[in-house]
């Protein structure tokens, strides 16, 4: 099967035209069969509470998980004074055509900044069911303030991944009650272990050139490109034939400021056949990025 992949930093729906439009965020990438989004807000007054996960899911129809980086109080009391309950979210989302089996959401470390702007990060953990068998996709975006923020949420996000098949299933095996019992916990649920093969993908705020990116994808080789370990990933931008820079994945910089990635565990890494930056898409400051699987 032919499978398309995105991922869009959709910078909370607001367009380089200054205006908030989540529609049209979503038929950006309308071809994709799966998408990684990154900063999807939930009930903030600037886009009147808009739940935008739901928005684009629904607009695609698709299945989706959302997890947020942080969840803050929006609650007030009306005008009889009963309490309208109400959170103010942050965070990433994975969308796709085929149902999600099993969600989690990976807390990433923050350091403390004080007096400076800084954001908590996560990655979203999603199994997708494609038709061709299971895959794990990660959708995750990594602190804008300096290296020593994002190589702890780097070397996190690493052994989380590879560490992830050899956890079990979200529940391990049947309830021990018969199926058709009351108290059957599971009610039936099937549960699998997470697959080996896995993408991640986001905005990583860090250049290929950075201790960051290597950390994930391997050391530069004057002869092989990336020397890898076991434990790392390789960047589909570079096995479509594209150097590892020369392009800007976010519009306000031009050039070599490709921030936004998507990595793969090797076995997919030998079926990417091609991958873009849609720089003619202008509904957020960064560009989504296409990357295209034969499976």
């Amino acid at each position: 099967m032919t499978l398309t992949f995105a991922t869009y930093n959709i910078q909370f729906g607001l367009g380089q035209d200054g205006k908030f439009d989540t529609s049209r965020i979503a038929d950006a990438v309308a071809e994709a069969d799966i998408v990684c989004f990154q900063e999807v807000v939930q009930g903030w007054p600037r886009d009147d509470f808009e739940d935008q996960a739901a928005t684009i899911a629904g607009r695609l129809n698709y299945f989706y998980v959302f997890g947020s980086t942080f969840d803050v109080d929006g609650s007030f009391r009306d005008e009889a004074g009963k309490v309208v309950n109400r959170r103010r979210t942050f965070g990433n989302m994975v969308a796709s055509r085929w149902p999600i089996s099993a969600s989690r959401t990976l807390h990433l470390r923050k350091k403390p900044s004080p007096g400076v702007f800084d954001l908590q990060r996560c990655a979203v953990e999603a199994i997708v069911e494609l038709p061709s068998g299971p895959i794990r996709v990660y959708s995750t975006h990594l602190g804008h303030q300096a290296p020593s923020h994002r190589m702890p949420q780097v070397e996190a996000l690493r052994e989380y991944i590879f560490r992830a098949p050899y956890e079990g299933a979200p529940i391990d095996a049947p309830h021990p009650l018969p199926p058709d019992s009351a108290f059957d916990w599971t009610e039936g649920l099937p549960f699998v272990p997470a697959p080996n093969s896995a993408i991640l993908a986001g905005d990583f705020n860090c250049r290929p050139t950075s201790e960051e990116y290597a950390h994930l994808c391997g050391d530069p080789h004057p002869k092989h490109g990336r020397a890898r370990h076991y434990d790392q990933l390789v960047d589909t931008w570079v096995v479509s034939g594209h150097e590892e820079e020369g392009v800007s994945t976010i519009y306000t910089r031009e050039g070599d400021y490709k921030i936004d990635h998507v990595l793969v565990t090797d076995d997919l890494a030998a079926k990417v056949t091609g991958s873009r930056v849609a720089t003619e898409v202008t509904a957020s400051d960064h560009y989504p990025i296409f990357v295209e699987f034969d499976l």
